[in-house]
């Protein structure tokens, strides 16, 4: 297994895990007294952002952006990575399915004798680092948002963008929702001197990355209407053009198929100028329809 023992905030034991097992979650149910239920929760992968506080137990699960862009997702899992955090006054424990880049920094950083007042101090910087990896995310949501509205509005549309809107709109909604869920465990952290300021600049922080996600998830649905307001507009120009051709050729059908019953009795049949007055008729009716058309602005 995995895992680090150290000391930080000059007493507290933070010991770090590496995909745990459900044996190894046992042992340190044991150690420390963790709730069997909370422990349960900490195995879930799945599991949303979440607060609780069992006797004297912080636990937190947290999420931090872990996508690479390389193919079309959007579910929890694979957008992202959980983070459960187990700490009190005397230790912290913090555990992880693969390994997670800022929680080394951090311990290199903490790890050091009077580095940090308390693990609430430690446990800001976790989360706020976690915060900041939607941050890049989002910048790049809004760069392909404004790739295909420029290709949309300027360069007209293509197969395949709809797909495209679509799985950017998912991704923005599950991290907003993640997000939305962080500010349960943020609202929980208590403020001292010390962390004071830490803590107010992780709340805005959190307001700045939310505010960015709200917007990115408004512009694409609104690029989502203007694309399906623009494939009906396409729609009824197709319609419109197969409209006027029906409206041409009917009264013309209607002539014809009068004068392709060959009753007896029609005298135009047997007339010298019936055939050549025929067509000018129609030729005549089709000019009244297009003069028609044109006065009422249909082309």
């Amino acid at each position: 297994m995995p895992s680090k023992e150290e000391t930080v905030c000059n007493h507290v034991q933070w010991i770090d895990f590496t995909q745990p097992t459900q044996g190894e979650m046992e042992q340190l149910a044991k150690r420390y007294g963790l709730n069997n239920y909370i422990v349960r929760d900490c195995l879930d992968p799945d599991h949303l952002p979440k607060y609780d506080l069992i006797e004297d137990v912080h636990f937190l699960i947290l999420r931090f952006f872990s996508h690479s862009f390389d193919k079309q997702i959007a579910t929890v899992q694979d957008l992202t990575n959980k983070i459960a955090i187990f700490y009190n006054h005397d230790f912290l424990l913090t555990l992880h399915k693969d390994e997670v880049r800022f929680i080394e920094s951090i311990r290199e950083k903490y790890v050091q004798p009077g580095k940090c007042s308390s693990t609430d101090e430690v446990v800001i910087k976790i989360i706020l680092q976690a915060l900041e990896s939607f941050n890049n995310p989002v910048m790049r949501l809004s760069e392909r948002i404004d790739f295909y509205e420029n290709h949309i509005l300027l360069k007209g549309m293509a197969h395949g963008y709809i797909e495209a809107l679509y799985y950017i709109k998912q991704q923005a909604s599950m991290c907003n929702k993640i997000l939305l869920l962080m500010l349960e465990p943020i609202n929980h952290i208590k403020a001292n001197k010390q962390n004071s300021v830490d803590l107010q600049e992780l709340k805005e922080q959190h307001v700045k990355i939310q505010t960015l996600y709200n917007q990115a998830l408004e512009d694409v649905n609104n690029l989502m209407n203007l694309y399906m307001s623009f494939t009906a507009q396409r729609t009824n120009d197709v319609m419109k053009v197969l409209t006027i051709f029906s409206v041409f050729f009917m009264p013309l059908t209607f002539i014809s198929g009068i004068y392709g019953m060959n009753f007896e009795y029609m005298h135009e049949l047997h007339s010298k100028w019936g055939y050549p007055v025929v067509l000018s008729l129609m030729v005549l009716v089709s000019l009244g329809i297009y003069a028609w058309i044109k006065k009422k602005n249909w082309l």
